[in-house]
This record gives C-alpha cells, sequence and structure tokens, in this order.
C-alpha cells in the first residue's frame, strides 16, 4: 500500500485548490459590486476559473483511480472522510456546472474575459434567479466541506501526528 497520493493526484489537488479558492474569493467580491466593466471583467475570470474546476475534475478522478490511494483510517473516521471527499467531488462537479447554467440563463450572452461568451440558450425560462441562488448555496456549502477537510488535516498533523497530512502535502511526508 502506498503512503502517498501520486504525483498528479497531488498536483491536481493543490492546483483546484487554488482555483476553488479563487473563484469563492472572486465570487464574494462580486456580491458587492456595482455593475460596469470592472464586474464584468471579473465575473468572467469567475466563471473561467470554474469551467477550469470542471476541465480538471477528470482528469483528477482519473488520477485518483489509475494512482494507488493510501488506505482509509479505520471505523468512523474514514467512513467521515470518505463522505467529505464525495462530498467536496460533487461540489467540483456541480457548482460549475451550475454557474454555466445561471450564465446561460440571463437575458444576454456572457462574455468570459473576451475567448467566447455563453449563449442565453436557457433565457425565457425563469430560472436565473433559482440558479444564482443554488450557485450561492451550494458555494457556501463548499466553504464549509473545505474548513472540514482542512480541519481534519490539521488535527492530523499537529495533534495525531500520524503522517495522514503528509500524503498529500508535499515536504510534509515522514
Amino acid at each position: 500500500m502506498p503512503t502517498r497520493y501520486s504525483l498528479a493526484s497531488i498536483a491536481l489537488h493543490w492546483t483546484m485548490a487554488a482555483c476553488i479558492a479563487a473563484a469563492w474569493l472572486l465570487g464574494q467580491v462580486l456580491e458587492d459590486m456595482p455593475r460596469g466593466p470592472d464586474k464584468a471583467f471579473l465575473n468572467g475570470a469567475h466563471a473561467l476559473i470554474g469551467i477550469a474546476v470542471l476541465a480538471l475534475l477528470l482528469p483528477r478522478l482519473l488520477a485518483r483511480l489509475a494512482g494507488a490511494v493510501p488506505p482509509q483510517a479505520p471505523g468512523w473516521q474514514g467512513r467521515a472522510a470518505g463522505a467529505v471527499h464525495l462530498l467536496l467531488y460533487l461540489l467540483m462537479l456541480a457548482l460549475p456546472l451550475i454557474g454555466i447554467a445561471s450564465a446561460m440563463s440571463g437575458r444576454a450572452p456572457f462574455p468570459v474575459l473576451g475567448l467566447f461568451a455563453l449563449p442565453p440558450l436557457l433565457s425565457g425560462m425563469g430560472l436565473h434567479g433559482v440558479l444564482e441562488g443554488a450557485h450561492a448555496v451550494l458555494a457556501n456549502l463548499m466553504l464549509g466541506a473545505v474548513a472540514l477537510h482542512v480541519a481534519a488535516t490539521l488535527w492530523h498533523a499537529v495533534f495525531r501526528r500520524d503522517g495522514v497530512a503528509g500524503r498529500m502535502i508535499p515536504g510534509l511526508s515522514r
């Protein structure tokens, strides 16, 4: 049994963690911004980062399935870790998809940093508010799941000192 995740899994984990943090922070900034070119730019950046999370999800799943995975903790801790990981993977899929659907439910094409625009294929269906609300709720659920994940990692690193944190954090292995 391996004691660490594969280098591909580690690289994808930290790349996606940075993307998720950036997307969440941009989402918070966007809430209080008035309409205008600055908000349109940041909204496009937020969308592009969300699309990157979605694009990285399949390689991440493939890396996890192809690489050997260190054993889970026994008992309730392993089940809790598995449940939080599953929730995180589901949110990494659902949040970008609902964000894309929300962008496509607006009245006009949604520009993404001048690279492309998402067409308003879902406009006129009355879904925009519902999709925006669902996206916000899932973003907060993601924040909570990430906080739980980080807290458990810190607990293993600081109190248990059992090497669990070193399986994914470069330079921290036993």
